[in-house]
């Protein structure tokens, strides 16, 4: 007789799992730990490599830039830096506290005029060299003469002088002539020619006329001697020779700004101003026209304008006639292609618009 087949009942698979070797379960549960730590490990390091956000990008500094229509070429001028890198927190936190303690108290009340003071400070460029020359600034390669001292005419008198073609008349000349680097053109042409025609002005004057010279770029600079402030000089050949050697040392580089040289001219109280440039761009505008007329109604002074250009004709447009009309002066206009090696005779030789 066979025996009969039975299902396995819970009891008896409770008995065969107790004997299954307690090891087996110890391994399989240290093998899944070990596992699962090393796939979290890995996945670590890969998320901290990955880049997020946007601090993996860098910030690039933009410029903007003015490009001047040459006669002969394109000049590009860069005006300011747009973007600048992030300064670091702790340094902008010293500086505002350097700032807060170098501060006057705010019960102290100031006799001066502080806002004109400022004004006058930044109006006169500040000294950069250990030579004592007031106002030698970055504007360098320019010849200064020493001296002591000097005076102004005495028991002056009206006399009649000219600049390419247009004469002033009266007994305080200033010359404000263009240094910018457009007048490097054609060789230099330009640069040379005015130099060569300020000098010969100079030397039709006397002791009973005063002067003063002033070359401009994006910044004024007056003619100056070592321990003297800003003002007219003398006609007598001794100082005309002193200016001489220092119109031969000027040299052309940089934009231009017209305004700030008028301004300084006119606050030198003129009777004429000789003002020569080749930059039609940038222009005066409206306002800063009616400015300096005001400016130089108060002191009775007449500006003259001389143009160089490389067309035939005078453009219509230049605001350089409105400013000679508005201020009782002459316009004239040079093109510099018919310039000789030698500027003509001022006296004698006027240049012609040409035809």
């Amino acid at each position: 007789m066979e025996p009969l087949e039975t299902s396995p009942t819970p009891t008896m698979n409770a008995e065969l799992a107790e004997m299954v070797p307690p090891e087996r379960t110890g391994s399989a549960l240290l093998m899944s730990v070990i596992l699962h730590v090393i796939l979290f490990t890995a996945l670590g390091l890969v998320w901290s490599q990955t880049p997020r956000g946007t601090d993996a990008m860098k910030d690039r500094p933009v410029g903007i830039a003015l490009v001047h229509r040459l006669p002969d070429r394109d000049r590009y001028q860069e005006i300011k830096e747009v973007v600048e890198p992030q300064k670091d927190v702790t340094n902008e936190m010293a500086t505002s506290s350097a700032a807060s303690s170098a501060a006057p108290p705010a019960e102290l009340s100031l006799p001066l005029d502080l806002p004109g003071v400022l004004e006058s400070m930044q109006s006169t460029p500040k000294p950069v060299s250990g030579d004592g020359l007031a106002g030698q600034t970055d504007l360098s390669g320019d010849a200064f003469s020493t001296g002591t001292g000097v005076q102004s005419a005495k028991d002056s008198a009206e006399a009649t002088t000219m600049v390419f073609g247009v004469s002033g008349s009266g007994s305080r000349f200033v010359y404000v002539f263009d240094r910018s680097d457009s007048m490097n053109g054609f060789g230099g042409k330009p640069l040379r020619a005015a130099k060569s025609e300020l000098i010969r002005s100079l030397r039709t004057l006397t002791d009973r006329q005063s002067f003063q010279l002033i070359f401009y770029n994006e910044k004024p600079k007056a003619f100056r001697l070592s321990g003297v402030p800003d003002q007219l000089f003398s006609g007598e050949k001794s100082y005309v020779a002193l200016a001489e050697n220092y119109i031969r040392s000027i040299s052309a580089f940089g934009g231009t700004e017209h305004e700030s040289a008028l301004k300084m001219a006119l606050r030198m109280s003129p009777d004429v101003v000789f003002f020569l440039t080749d930059a039609r761009i940038p222009r005066l505008s409206g306002s800063e026209l009616r400015e300096i007329k005001n400016l130089a109604d108060a002191s009775g002074a007449t500006i003259h304008t001389i143009e160089f250009g490389a067309e035939a004709a005078a453009p219509v447009d230049t605001f350089l006639r409105d400013l000679a009309m508005q201020n009782r002066g002459q316009y004239q206009y040079v093109d510099i292609r018919r310039l000789g090696t030698v500027a003509p005779n001022s006296e004698t030789e006027p240049v012609p618009d040409a035809p």
